[in-house]
């Protein structure tokens, strides 16, 4: 069966006014606007109130302990034994001695060599004072050139320099 261009217009205008009447029915009828919520009222006290916090972390106990060393070197042996308690100045671990042994004799050495150069320049200095005090007056009677004077002196100044830094270089070294 075919239908006609007007039996369509026909039926689209029917369901177009359908439409129509159905909405404007909804549209007539007023909505109530819904009831104030109920809110409730308290009266307001002042007091103390803690104040609680939530944290995540991890718990340590107080009385674990982290060993850390102040020097290194081979351990010869553990003093202690693992949970045991331990105090203050308590030996707990035995470190093998010989390369702390090998640096205090290298800075015994050390030490011995500085004096030696202390001594050295000790000599030398007492030396220039001689030649100082033999010089002045051979040089206020004209028996020798002034300059020689002049020298003895600056040597003597620079043996009193030697005598000060290799004092100075004993007092750096740890005894």
């Amino acid at each position: 069966m075919r239908l006609t261009r007007s039996a369509l217009f026909a039926a689209a205008l029917a369901i177009g006014s359908l439409c129509l009447c159905g909405c404007a029915g909804q549209s007539a009828t007023p909505q109530k606007p819904p009831p104030p919520p109920d809110v409730g009222v308290v009266a307001v006290i002042q007091k103390d109130v803690p104040i609680y916090s939530d944290w995540v972390a991890t718990m340590d106990g107080f009385v674990n302990a982290n060993i850390q060393p102040q020097v290194s070197g081979y351990l010869i042996r553990q003093v202690y034994r693992e949970g045991s308690f331990v105090h203050k100045d308590d030996v707990l671990f035995e470190i093998d001695p010989r390369p702390f042994q090998a640096v205090l004799d290298q800075a015994k050495g050390q030490l011995a060599q500085a004096r030696g150069q202390l001594a050295q320049a000790q000599a030398q200095l007492g030396l220039s004072q001689i030649n100082v005090k033999r010089d002045t007056p051979l040089a206020a009677a004209r028996a020798i050139a002034q300059s020689q004077l002049d020298n003895d002196i600056q040597g003597q100044a620079q043996a009193d320099a030697q005598v000060k830094t290799a004092a100075a270089g004993i007092r750096a070294r740890p005894t």
